[in-house]
């Protein structure tokens, strides 16, 4: 698992990954992560294709194979849907997963894996536990 962080700018949009707090790269604003909660992302599959990740429908850029992202978020409503990169994104499902981070509840870890029902590539996303997930690097 990577100690990067990926996020949001919230001045101009472009998703980041990240050690820390600091400045934007394209917007040089400078950008505080949420403390809140954090999102925990393992792509267990194989296959060679690259992944999207879309978080409430913004784009958080690609999912690598064996790959763990880090995505710090404030407290509220997630969803939480992968797909296989295309370039008109229409043959590929997602099936994707809503959770809420809360005060109880402040670490997701997810899981991603590729099921193959007839003949389109889906992506499910499930919840996964604190030892399916791969140590930090």
């Amino acid at each position: 698992m990577s100690k990067r962080f990926r996020f949001l700018c919230p001045q101009c949009g472009t998703y980041q990954e990240v050690k820390g707090n600091g400045p934007c790269w394209k917007c040089h604003v400078e950008v505080a992560l949420p403390t809140d909660g954090l999102i925990l992302i393992y792509r267990k599959s194989s296959v060679p294709a690259m992944m999207e990740i879309l978080l409430n429908g913004y784009d958080l850029g690609c999912l690598w194979i064996k790959e763990c992202v880090q995505i710090p978020v404030q407290y509220g409503h997630y969803n939480v849907v992968v797909k296989y990169l295309d370039k008109v994104m229409t043959k590929y499902k997602g099936i994707g997963m809503e959770f809420d981070i809360t005060p109880d509840n402040r670490i997701m870890y997810l899981k991603v894996e590729r099921v193959i029902p007839g003949y389109t590539a889906t992506v499910v996303v499930e919840q996964a536990t604190p030892e399916e997930m791969p140590p930090l690097q």
